[in-house]
């Protein structure tokens, strides 16, 4: 068990969940002109299709940041000869 790396990787993809948030909600008040459909009365009165468009575009966006700061972290922890991420998934497939 490596402190360090899950310590860094924690780290890594709760900056990028915040960016990703912040750049979604921002987006979609400048295209829509309207609040990010969110829990309780936005959500209420959304229609379905703003709903699921914003889920859509929300995962994606959170996927792709998540992804290249698990990368970034991968290559400032364990450097350019050494793979963490192939090595959690070794064990895990051991």
């Amino acid at each position: 068990m490596d402190i360090g790396w899950k310590v860094a990787s924690a780290g890594a993809l709760a900056v990028a969940n915040l960016l990703a948030g912040a750049i979604v909600n921002t987006g979609w008040k400048k295209v829509t002109g309207r609040k990010p459909p969110a829990n309780g009365e936005e959500a209420a009165t959304a229609n379905l299709a703003e709903v699921i468009i914003f889920a859509v575009i929300s995962g994606i966006l959170v996927a792709v940041f998540q992804r290249m700061a698990l990368r970034q972290t991968n290559a400032w922890y364990g450097g350019k000869r050494k793979n963490i991420l192939a090595e959690k998934a070794d064990e895990l497939n051991v």
